[in-house]
Formats: C-alpha cells, sequence, structure tokens
C-alpha cells in the first residue's frame, strides 16, 4: 500500500468523511463483532442493538456491555458517573433530541444521561416485546419495520434512529430476507440534500425541487440501477442504505467544494500510513 495522502483531491485528503458502505464504519463493525454476532438469537437482541444506535459510542457500549435486564436507576446512574468523569457518552453525530418528558412528573430532566438512560430506554425495555414479536414473525419488509418501530411508544427515536436501528436487524435473523433491499431505504435530511445538488441546485436555492418523500426513493432506485455502469470491478455490489449514505456523504463533499460549509471534522490519518511504504 501507497503512503498516505492516497488521493490529489484536496478535500477528500483534509476532511473526514464517513465509510459509504455502513457495514465498514468502525461503529458498526463494533456493533457486528459484539453485539449483532455474539449474541445472534439472544432475546434482548432488538433491545440491545435499538439501545447502541441512540447513543452510538463504542466506549459507551463497552462500558455497559449486553445488557439482559434493563435497570434504569443502575444504568443512569452509571452514565452520569461516566459524564462526571468527563468521558463522552454520545457520539457527536447524532442529534440528542432534549425533549423527553418524566411520564411520572410530566417534566422535562435537564441531563440528556437522564432522558435517555433513565426515560427513554426504560419506556423502550417495557415496550420492547411489542417490536421483537413484530419481527419474530417473520416475513417482513424493511420498510415495514421501519413503520412499525416508528409507530410505537419509544421516546427519542425519530426516523433517523428508527433507520440506523433497520439497517442493523437487515443483518441479524429478523431481516435478512427482507425482500426490499434493493428497493427501500428511508431518505434522510444529508440524502435529501444530496439528490437536490445532483438536480444542479443548492438546498439553499428558493428554487430547488420539493420533491416527495417517494420521488426520493425513486431517484434512489435510479442511481442503484445505473450504478454497476460507473463502479470499478472490486466495489461490492450497492444495496439501497449504500446509496442514501453515498447521498449524504456527495452532499458533505459538494458543500465543502461550494464553500457553503465544511465538514464536522478533519481527517487525520493513521501514523503507521504517513511518510513510508506499508
Amino acid at each position: 500500500m501507497n503512503p498516505w495522502p492516497w488521493t490529489d483531491d484536496p478535500i477528500l485528503r483534509v476532511h473526514k468523511f464517513t465509510n459509504v458502505f455502513r457495514e465498514l464504519d468502525r461503529g458498526t463493525v463494533w456493533c457486528r463483532e459484539w453485539i449483532r454476532e455474539p449474541y445472534a438469537d439472544d432475546p434482548e437482541l432488538f433491545f440491545n442493538i435499538a439501545t447502541y444506535r441512540r447513543y452510538n459510542w463504542i466506549d459507551t457500549a463497552a462500558e455497559l456491555g449486553y445488557i439482559h435486564q434493563y435497570d434504569p436507576d443502575r444504568y443512569n446512574g452509571l452514565m452520569m458517573r461516566r459524564q462526571a468523569r468527563g468521558e463522552q457518552i454520545f457520539t457527536g453525530a447524532h442529534m440528542i433530541c432534549g425533549t423527553i418528558r418524566d411520564p411520572e412528573t410530566g417534566e422535562i430532566p435537564y441531563s440528556k444521561v437522564e432522558q435517555v438512560f433513565r426515560i427513554s430506554f426504560k419506556l423502550l425495555w417495557d415496550n420492547r416485546h411489542e417490536m421483537t414479536l413484530y419481527l419474530e414473525e417473520g416475513g417482513h419488509t424493511l420498510e415495514q419495520a421501519f413503520n412499525r418501530m416508528m409507530g410505537l411508544p419509544y421516546p427519542g427515536y425519530g426516523a433517523f434512529v428508527c433507520y440506523e436501528v433497520v439497517s442493523d436487524l437487515r443483518w441479524t435473523r429478523y431481516l435478512k430476507d427482507a425482500p426490499d433491499v434493493l428497493s427501500w431505504a428511508n431518505p434522510g435530511p444529508g440524502a435529501k440534500r444530496g439528490i437536490i445538488r445532483l438536480y444542479g441546485y443548492s438546498p439553499k436555492d428558493e428554487g430547488n425541487p420539493r420533491f416527495s418523500n417517494k420521488e426520493y426513493i425513486q431517484a434512489m432506485q435510479y442511481l442503484l440501477y445505473i450504478s454497476p455502469r460507473y463502479l470499478q470491478d472490486h466495489v461490492p455490489d450497492l444495496e439501497m442504505r449504500d446509496v442514501e449514505h453515498s447521498l449524504c456523504e456527495w452532499d458533505k463533499y459538494t458543500r465543502v467544494l461550494k464553500g457553503e460549509g465544511k465538514t464536522r471534522s478533519k481527517y487525520n490519518p493513521p501514523k503507521w500510513a504517513i511518510g513510508k511504504q506499508v
């Protein structure tokens, strides 16, 4: 392997982008190796995937361990102590909503740790069987599972996080045979902006297209259809999730290219790759 830098593109060389193949993302690799595969047949697989994707931080997951029985006071206390030590709990890539109310008092705790670990995860635990029993029935599509999860009383689980959870479930016993991996993906805000850019507009333009969700999905289906024409032989076949993810990164790239913004962080190459042949 040649030493870094591996590209002449100044944007790709300097800015950090997420691997468009989600299964190769560091956080997903951890989820696969420590949750999905070792607990493939465990009854609490859904709950552990759903909680992991809510905070989405490997060190937090390693401290929590695999959860067989959720005790909100114990786990909330564990995370409050982690926070007091100045250690990160949540990923910077996910927005943690700050509007989760305590069902007993009707109040919104000031601490997002408490909102998530004492309230949201307790309600998820108490109502987890509605989703796990649904998944155990089998024969569901990704879209159906996504819509089902969105309709359940899981505070703090909006479309973005539910889609992340379903994207993990796609590789489990629940949805590994889902028939729509090549026809459906939930278009997130970044993917929508990416599609608008492909049409030659900036998302900030007042005249940019206002597509329906169905039209965004159709655009992704078309991109998946033509992708073999442009991908080199060593690149694995894409699924709709890969197209959706690629569009999000394309939006980031174009935003930097056009001077409309910047990525969340810069790319720091590994030390072993700098200045020497590997």
